[in-house]
């Protein structure tokens, strides 16, 4: 059924489909028939496109942060940018977290040093973030990720030449794996090239 709101038309009126591409109105017809032979590859692909959306759902905190720069220039939301750069990170034992990206950009990065949690669930990460002219004040962000609670942390920001930053996970994650992504963030937002960790 067709919508009116004003001159703007949503919706199917017969064989005729209103609708808008961004933000312009457009009329389409509607398909007689819609192939869809359900192959193998099809379903491969629809099981990898749905893990990576459930996974951009769950690591929303960590990609709202990291990818808003993209997000804002593309004209689209975080959500989209994330399963547009981590598509191909699915594979036939499920998601491949070392090759998540939460980030992207160009502002210089920091080298990681160590990583470890102790038994109260403190975890400590040390980085060097040398001599880069220009960025000391950038911030190191760091994103602890639980996968089999589907839940994501970030500890408090640390300018670049801080090399330590601290975070206190939750209680019920012990014992789980945990995954640390990083990246660095300047004044304007822009931010480095997602630094994966390491596997707790």
């Amino acid at each position: 059924m067709a919508k009116y709101r004003g001159e703007k038309k949503s919706g199917k009126m017969g064989d005729v489909i209103y609708s808008s591409w961004h933000g312009r109105p457009y009329v389409r017809r509607r398909p007689e028939k819609v192939a869809n032979p359900q192959t193998a590859d099809q379903q491969n692909h629809r099981s990898a496109f749905g893990e990576i959306s459930r996974l951009s759902s769950a690591m929303k905190e960590g990609h709202a942060k990291g990818l808003h720069w993209h997000a804002v220039r593309q004209k689209k939301n975080t959500y989209c940018v994330f399963k547009s750069i981590n598509k191909d990170c699915y594979g036939p034992d499920g998601i491949v977290y070392p090759h998540i990206r939460i980030s992207s950009g160009t502002v210089p990065d920091v080298q990681i040093t160590s990583a470890e949690i102790d038994e109260q669930g403190m975890v400590r990460v040390s980085f060097d973030g040398g001599r880069t002219l220009g960025h000391d004040k950038d911030e190191f962000y760091l994103f602890v990720f639980c996968p089999d609670l589907r839940e994501g942390h970030f500890a408090h920001p640390v300018e670049r030449t801080a090399g330590l930053v601290d975070a206190q996970i939750p209680e019920q994650w012990l014992g789980h794996t945990l995954h640390l992504y990083a990246f660095m963030r300047d004044a304007k937002g822009r931010t480095s090239e997602t630094i994966y960790v390491s596997c707790l």
